[in-house]
């Protein structure tokens, strides 16, 4: 809908308001007091009167009509996020540009009640082309996200609901919401971390829902060299096999060849620790969290227990006193 269509709109809409309370009023009003009613709106402050409540009808239907359009579209989101359909986010973006027509439509309106109004309008709906050039320039970085937003929409690179990690700014969180403008990012902390459009659009982003949300972590573990290393590597698989939360990464071809469970590795020979190194694959990211941390908890208990050493930096002090050779 451009700004001429708009225009009509609100013309339309402020000559069916004043039909309709014109019609009301024949109706309610008797005949003696409506005649005097119609002599009133006649004069000059009359006029002025009618428009006041024209205007005041077109606002009413207004914030009534955004917040059905409002609710309506906001309960359709939300089933569709609990149905985890891809096409909420759309949805979503929809809702904004249904509110800003509504409201646009209702502003036109209310300029079409105001003759003053009204004669700015039409010479700027003349000047469209002036017009068009001046807004192009004054809100470049809007219409730029509005358009950046639209892109995410068509090519989905992430929708409402993905985990995300922008990586040219640093911030990871759950896209809670796209808007005509920005995109709402909830962090672990529950923070919500505001992106325009036009920068996600062009941001490099690490979406761990796109495509698989099976998610490998890799748990670094380090040991003392005096450790029994295949003893550590045992437990270390044991361990990662036991938890409730590990998902079994084998083909049938790799079961069958009777592969292990669970990949563990010597990474790295360091210089004050062997590193160990297991894959931790799990049904999404918040679930292959959840069980490294819990790895780490069980491993320190099994270690201690079974006589394997951490590897941790050690800080020797010797003294020298003069007087001893």
């Amino acid at each position: 809908m451009d700004i001429t269509d708009a225009a009509t709109a609100g013309e339309n809409l402020t000559e069916n308001v004043g039909e309709v309370l014109a019609t009301a009023a024949e109706e309610i009003v008797p005949p003696s007091l409506a005649g005097t009613l119609r002599d009133f709106f006649g004069t000059q402050l009359g006029g002025f009167v009618w428009r006041a409540l024209i205007v005041a009808a077109i606002v009413m239907i207004a914030v009534v009509a955004a917040r059905v359009v409002n609710r309506a579209l906001t309960r359709v989101v939300d089933q569709m996020r609990e149905k985890k359909n891809p096409n909420a986010s759309a949805v979503s973006f929809l809702r904004y540009a249904s509110l800003a027509g509504v409201y646009f439509i209702a502003f036109s309106g209310v300029v079409a009640a105001i003759p003053a109004l009204n004669t700015i309008l039409t010479t700027l709906l003349t000047a469209g082309g002036v017009l068009a050039i001046v807004a192009g320039v004054a809100a470049q970085e809007a219409l730029g996200s509005i358009a950046s937003g639209m892109m995410i929409l068509f090519f989905k690179p992430f929708i409402i609901g993905d985990v995300l990690n922008v990586v040219s700014i640093g911030v990871t969180g759950t896209v809670e919401d796209i808007t005509l403008r920005h995109t709402v990012l909830k962090t672990t902390e529950n923070k919500r971390v505001i992106v325009p459009n036009s920068t996600m659009n062009g941001a490099v982003v690490e979406n761990f829902d796109y495509g698989e949300k099976q998610v490998c972590l890799m748990l670094d573990v380090s040991i003392t060299y005096e450790s029994d290393l295949e003893k550590a590597l045992s437990i270390l698989a044991e361990e990662v096999g036991a938890h409730p939360a590990y998902l079994d990464p084998r083909t049938a071809e790799q079961k069958a060849q009777d592969a292990p469970l669970v990949t563990v590795r010597v990474q790295e020979l360091a210089e004050s620790a062997v590193v160990l190194r297991a894959l931790l694959w799990g049904a999404d990211n918040g679930a292959a969290f959840g069980m490294k941390c819990d790895l780490l908890r069980s491993l320190k208990n099994r270690f201690d227990r079974e006589g394997i050493a951490f590897a941790y930096p050690h800080i020797h002090i010797v003294e020298d006193h003069p007087g001893n050779l």
